[in-house]
């Protein structure tokens, strides 16, 4: 009998006791941080995630899965997130053990899977608001920046302007923080299916964050010329929420656009 398929290891990996353990605990994770609830209840969206990832792996098929190493520290860190209730930890273990002992066995390498399962949890919209305090405040200065030049008289304190007389607050709305967490779980996603095996997909993923920027700051210069033209209340009405969305497709024209680009230098088969 070859030894490592005897390992109890490898047969705990891919044994349904792991895999019925693991789908507990999935749903488990978004309850005990319901913080997401409160911010945003549509991200629940993301957890469509795990499935695509397991109909991803099991599209590329391979006889041995990924050996189950630094299953220890990957439990370990499960069990402080579940003990803290920290989204992010809970939700990069768990991916990680996802990997290991989870999805069908597969020629996508483990850290490409590692980071799509992670993105099927909120983990961004959480547990980032530091990142989203960063995303306002170089958003509104370079917002300042843009309508002085043209122009406009402006003061500028913080995320607080004054645009021509009118004030102008960038909100922790327009933190991007949901906008973060759709392009994050949603990149991943989509450099996922595009590039499985392409070195491609660190590149894609590694623009990912700041598109979420560039895409968050037009938002946010959007909005505030809508609210010169047209009054602080309407900016902050409707459009506040329309102005997202068609910033959103922007976004994704803009993702598809980098894609066609990185492709053609990498090719998709490359490992």
């Amino acid at each position: 009998m070859n030894s490592i398929a005897a390992t109890p290891e490898r047969r705990w990996a891919h044994g349904t006791p792991a895999r019925w353990l693991l789908a507990a605990i999935f749903p488990l994770i978004w309850l005990l941080d319901r913080s997401w609830w409160q911010l945003s209840p549509d991200v629940l969206v993301v957890a469509a995630i795990l499935p695509l990832a397991w109909k991803l792996a099991a599209a590329h098929p391979a006889t041995e899965g990924p050996r189950p190493r630094l299953v220890v520290p990957a439990a370990v860190l499960l069990a402080l997130g579940i003990i803290t209730s920290r989204m992010s930890v809970m939700a990069f273990a768990w991916a990680w053990l996802a990997v290991v002992f989870f999805l069908p066995k597969s020629a996508i390498p483990a850290g490409r899977l590692w980071l799509l399962v992670a993105g099927a949890f909120p983990w961004v919209l959480t547990d980032g608001n530091t990142l989203g305090w960063l995303f306002r405040l170089s958003g509104a200065n370079l917002t300042a920046r843009i309508f002085e030049a043209t122009g406009y008289e402006v003061i500028a304190h913080g995320t607080e302007l004054t645009i021509g007389g009118v004030p102008i607050s960038v909100e922790a709305a327009c933190g991007g923080m949901k906008l973060l967490q759709v392009l994050m779980s949603g990149g991943l996603a989509l450099t996922a299916l595009r590039f499985p095996r392409s070195r491609a997909f660190w590149i894609m993923v590694a623009l990912l964050p700041a598109l979420a920027w560039a895409a968050n700051t037009l938002r946010i210069i959007v909005i505030t010329a809508w609210g010169l033209a047209h009054g602080v209340a309407s900016a902050a009405g409707a459009f506040h929420t329309w102005g997202a969305m068609v910033v959103i497709v922007a976004m994704l024209a803009g993702y598809l656009a980098l894609a066609a680009l990185v492709a053609k230098r990498f090719p998709l088969s490359r490992p």
